[in-house]
């Protein structure tokens, strides 16, 4: 009788790193699928914007993509927006929106995108936005939110990140919207 190979005996550690990895693999797309995002983990930000808008109490500023400030606070921006990020049902209303841009108490930062881009996180709110509004002084700045619109409809919710405090100091400190803004 010819053995042409000889059978391996079965391992109490083969069979938990087989469950091992199988949990990983289950929970890892059962939280993609949830979120609509199989990047989901991926906490940094590295959109680049169309155009860029800043609503300085009520003056209106556009950078425009040539403008070294127009990286510059690109950067800024998409750093704030890198790491850890809450969803919350608070969502942007059409008359608060308007008030950004007009009124002589708020400052907010506007980023438009061609395309829609996504927010990565545990959520699967801010799935397709193609402009985030970012409040830096008056309503809803202190919480450090950010709003979103797709096609100038305001996606469900808001994001909200540890800081944009650096935005607001980036835009104070390069002169382009030096007024004096209130402490969050």
């Amino acid at each position: 009788m010819q053995h042409i190979g000889t059978r391996k005996s079965p391992s109490i550690m083969s069979l938990l790193l087989i469950v091992v990895i199988s949990i990983i693999v289950v929970a890892y797309l059962m939280i993609s699928f949830a979120t609509g995002d199989f990047l989901w983990w991926n906490s940094r930000f590295s959109e680049k914007p169309s155009a860029l808008v800043v609503h300085c109490y009520g003056e209106t500023i556009n950078i425009n993509p040539g403008n070294y400030h127009f990286g510059a606070l690109t950067e800024v921006v998409n750093n704030s927006l890198s790491g850890r990020k809450r969803w919350d049902s608070l969502s942007l209303s059409e008359e608060t929106y308007q008030e950004y841009q007009v009124n002589p108490a708020m400052l907010t930062v506007e980023m438009f995108y061609s395309e829609p881009i996504r927010v990565h996180s545990n959520y699967k709110f801010f799935s397709s936005v193609d402009n985030l509004i970012i409040p830096i002084d008056g309503r809803h700045a202190k919480f450090n939110t950010i709003f979103g619109q797709n096609q100038g409809v305001p996606v469900g919710g808001s994001l909200h990140v540890e800081s944009t405090q650096s935005i607001g100091e980036y835009l104070k400190n390069q002169e382009i919207c030096p007024n004096k803004m209130s402490s969050n």
